[in-house]
């Protein structure tokens, strides 16, 4: 069997990972067979369920609770990606990568005896947010890493963050100055013309392996929440969210799709949502705080 390309899609969360998938199928699905690994630091693949709202062909490997590229999780993965490929057998496959990963030992899984002549790796993205670079330094060796490993950098979101784009790109060419760089917003780029990936990793830098210090919590209701309780609610978590996303039904009938990076929240209507609420907030939460609690307290009865 012919070795298939990886494209490792890396970036911290609410970068705009996602997004960037969604743009990658619409150019290229239909004209190749794409397999899409998803990992997801949380127990709830919320990125799978919008992934599949798209009108695009391709196969789906979902890797929830923790990172891949993690020791609790790295063997079993390794194993899974070799059954996905053998089974589904695309023309190359894409990685999006958890936004809380260290991705260093990406040559660790790709040289295993399994894998070494099923996959190599092809190209890697990094996306960065522009509006958020400076918030991020808690997890910085995690995030230089993502950056350093990076055959393009695309810096998203630049419209909303045009005085501060010289200090990002300051930042980023002394971590890695042989990446392209591309300012975009809505993860839009040009695929053609990438170049090719770099054949070395730093060196004498170690893996972040451990689960990072942050909690990740699934807020599920059959309830449905007013727009004015729901402010509320976000409100209350705002200080310590990092990353929050996923569908809520409302009061009025109207189901919103909500993604937020620390105190930045957006709410769009979807019309394809039928379950009841489920969403994922992450961050740096003191005490016994319930979130769960506290959302069905907001909820209408």
């Amino acid at each position: 069997m012919t070795s298939i390309p990886l494209q490792l899609v890396t970036g911290f969360l609410g970068s705009g990972k996602t997004t960037f998938l969604k743009n990658y199928l619409e150019e290229f699905s239909g004209s190749r067979r794409i397999g899409i690994i998803q990992n997801e630091f949380s127990e709830v693949n919320v990125d799978g369920h919008e992934l599949r709202q798209e009108n695009a062909d391709f196969q789906i490997l979902e890797v929830n609770n923790g990172s891949v590229f993690c020791v609790c999780l790295l063997g079993s993965f390794i194993g899974s990606l070799a059954a996905f490929t053998d089974q589904y057998q695309p023309d190359e496959l894409i990685l999006e990568a958890s936004g809380m990963s260290d991705p260093l030992s990406i040559g660790q899984i790709l040289q295993s005896p399994i894998l070494k002549n099923k996959v190599y790796l092809d190209h890697v993205w990094c996306l960065v947010d522009a509006l958020n670079f400076e918030k991020i330094s808690s997890l910085q060796t995690r995030v230089n890493h993502q950056i350093r490993i990076a055959d393009t950098i695309i810096v998203n979101k630049a419209d909303l963050a045009e005085n501060k784009s010289d200090a990002v790109v300051h930042r980023i060419k002394y971590l890695n100055p042989f990446a392209s760089v591309i300012f975009t917003s809505f993860a839009r780029i040009d695929f053609t013309g990438r170049k090719s990936v770099m054949k070395f990793f730093p060196s004498g830098e170690k893996a972040e392996n451990n689960r990072p210090d942050l909690q990740s919590v699934v807020i599920k209701s059959n309830r449905k929440i007013s727009p004015e309780k729901l402010d509320e609610f976000l409100k209350v978590i705002q200080t310590g969210c990092i990353r929050s996303k996923g569908y809520i039904n409302l009061s009025s009938g109207i189901k919103v799709f909500l993604q937020g990076s620390f105190d930045r929240f957006t709410l769009q209507e979807v019309e394809t949502f039928v379950a009841p609420t489920e969403f994922i907030v992450i961050g740096n939460f003191s005490g016994e705080q319930s979130h769960q609690k506290l959302f069905e307290n907001l909820c209408i009865s």
